[in-house]
């Protein structure tokens, strides 16, 4: 019974979705990151609605944590505005604030900007319509007095590799600074033979990137890794794998 009422639902669900016509949010922040040098006392995030309609907007930080409710989040910064409307083809600009705390001082710490958009109801209330919520979530990585902007620069070329025991590949970021892997590639003899997915190494941070045992790949094959700049532009670094 349990199994024919779940294939019902599902059946229901599916033939709404096609039934209507999607409305999605049109409210996009102008950068993929926030820079906040610890020196400063705001940066500002500027929005803008591409959209043909107004969207109400509700904006918060989080430090991670996505099960905590946004009344009972408590982070070392403020922001305003944290609810506004944004009119079609209109911008907004986001301001945050760092209050004081006891972040680190020799390292960047990383905490998370939300951006919830609500599309207004359409106003042809004969046509069925999907009214959907989205929110993206922004990086922000405070950057402590004691670092710059070309040490992250320099942290991005200085991720070192090796491959593991079960042969699978690992990445170290002896860094301060959090470096965020877009894609590795691996050749030999100049072939490629695998390319990751994307990772978030943090400050001295070691972390395994999943995939398929790499056979064949031994002590010294070259390697061609993505990194994201502060800009959200891309470099490239080449490097070589060590045997753990």
């Amino acid at each position: 019974m349990s199994k024919m009422f779940s294939r019902t639902n599902i059946l229901l669900l599916i033939t709404i979705f096609f039934l209507c016509n999607p409305v999605f949010a049109n409210v996009v922040a102008l950068g993929t990151r926030v820079i906040y040098p610890q020196g400063d006392r705001e940066v500002t995030v500027q929005l803008k609605n591409d959209g043909e309609l107004p969207s109400l907007i509700q904006a918060w930080i989080d430090d991670g944590n996505t099960n905590i409710p946004i009344n009972k989040i408590k982070v070392p910064f403020v922001l305003v505005p944290p609810v506004f409307r944004v009119e079609p083809n209109k911008g907004q600009t986001l301001r945050i604030s760092y209050t004081g705390g006891t972040l680190p001082e020799d390292k960047e710490s990383v905490y998370f900007l939300n951006i919830l958009d609500i599309p207004p109801k359409s106003a042809n209330s004969g046509q069925n319509t999907l009214q959907m919520a989205i929110r993206s979530r922004i990086k922000i990585f405070f950057r402590p007095g004691s670092l710059d902007a070309d040490g992250a620069s320099e942290a991005l070329k200085n991720v070192q590799w090796s491959l593991t025991k079960d042969r699978q590949l690992q990445g170290e970021n002896p860094s301060a600074y959090y470096v965020n892997i877009a894609g590795v590639e691996i050749s030999v003899n100049g072939k490629k033979i695998n390319t990751t997915e994307g990772e978030m190494l943090a400050p001295r941070e070691s972390k395994v990137f999943k995939s398929a045992p790499l056979t064949g790949v031994l002590a010294g094959s070259k390697l061609t890794y993505k990194a994201i700049t502060d800009f959200g532009g891309v470099a490239v670094s080449d490097s070589y794998i060590n045997v753990l």
